[in-house]
């Protein structure tokens, strides 16, 4: 098969497979949340739908599903899968979500504009070294970060994760962030600039990364979750205040779940267990997964590393005041209190 051919068909297998999630999710075709679901003895609403995306640090909700860990605890989960973090917020605002799997960003952006009061129930991911790059086309001459300056660098719309960590990067880099071209846009058309020469650089998650390293020889020039981006959490679950109050048995249920998936996922055999979760939720081709490199899975859920992301976005105006996190967070039940194996 031709590169170009391949090429192609991978982009296009990962944006359809994104595309499709979107529109089931979209069309109404589950029916949003049972408002008659009266629960059962171990929940107060067994039936919920949990809106995600397509990102490979799912694989430890993936996991939790295929093995009967939501189930164990008295849960039938329906995954409401959405394009955007935007698209499942508005789901969770308007009652089609019960629980929503976002990047911390979204979280907090969320929480300052008020519109909706939110509480983080899970952990998700944080950053693993090289699972972010600052990407440049095959045999770019952008050696240092400051070289950067007067050249165009894509990132995602403003006040995003991407952009954030990329301009907190850059600037810790000595960079002068009025002299980048800052280009807004999504990590697709990133890739597509970036072969053709019209992006000098572009920040990229996997499976970006591995997927335009193997598709046209694009190179991970630099790693920007170093320094005081190291380990920085990324991503979590959480749902309102509201649905928390009302049945706070369902959500301790899921946390159970997630903690058993995530510490699993962690520790597991990628080839095995993780690699064919990212081919088929994710949409990643087969021979592609392995080359990817994971987040961390976490399921602490701690307050004071969490806090790292809302003082970031604070230090960055990507939110308007100082938001604390353990207001925020319900602590996952440490007992051993669940129907669980």
């Amino acid at each position: 098969m031709r590169p170009s051919l391949r090429r192609g068909r991978r982009l296009t297998a990962l944006a359809a497979g994104l595309a499709v999630f979107a529109s089931i999710s979209g069309c109404g075709l589950l029916g949003g949340s049972d408002d008659e679901d009266s629960g059962n003895a171990q929940v107060e609403k067994s039936k919920i739908n949990v809106s995600i995306q397509g990102t490979i640090d799912l694989a430890a909700f993936h996991l939790a599903n295929e093995k009967g860990y939501f189930s164990d605890e008295g849960l039938e989960v329906n995954p409401v899968l959405v394009d955007s973090a935007d698209k499942g917020f508005a789901k969770l605002q308007s009652g089609e979500a019960d629980i929503i799997y976002s990047g911390y960003t979204g979280f907090f952006a969320e929480q300052d504009k008020g519109s909706m009061d939110l509480k983080l129930i899970a952990d998700a991911s944080s950053a693993a070294p090289k699972s972010n790059a600052i990407m440049v086309p095959k045999n770019s001459q952008l050696e240092d970060p400051k070289d950067l300056e007067g050249k165009k660098v894509g990132v995602t719309p403003e006040g995003t994760l991407a952009d954030i960590l990329t301009k907190a990067w850059a600037e810790t880099n000595d960079v002068d962030l009025e002299k980048v071209n800052w280009q807004h846009m999504g990590f697709g058309d990133m890739a597509a600039l970036l072969e053709k020469g019209d992006l000098d650089a572009a920040f990229m998650p996997d499976p970006f990364i591995a997927m335009n390293q193997q598709n046209f020889g694009a190179e991970a020039r630099w790693d920007p979750m170093t320094g005081p981006l190291k380990d920085l959490p990324m991503a979590g679950y959480g749902t309102t205040a509201e649905f928390a109050k009302e049945n706070p048995k369902t959500v301790a249920a899921f946390q159970r779940a997630m903690v058993k998936a995530s510490d699993e996922a962690e520790t597991a055999d990628r080839t095995k267990v993780i690699d064919p979760l990212l081919v088929e939720h994710a949409k990643i081709e087969k021979d592609l997964a392995p080359l990817t490199t994971l987040l961390t899975f976490e399921s602490s859920l701690d307050p004071e590393r969490i806090q790292r992301v809302p003082d970031l976005m604070l230090e960055r105006d990507a939110i308007s005041k100082k938001i604390d996190v353990k207001d925020m967070i319900i602590a996952p039940d440490s007992s051993d209190d669940s129907a669980s194996e």
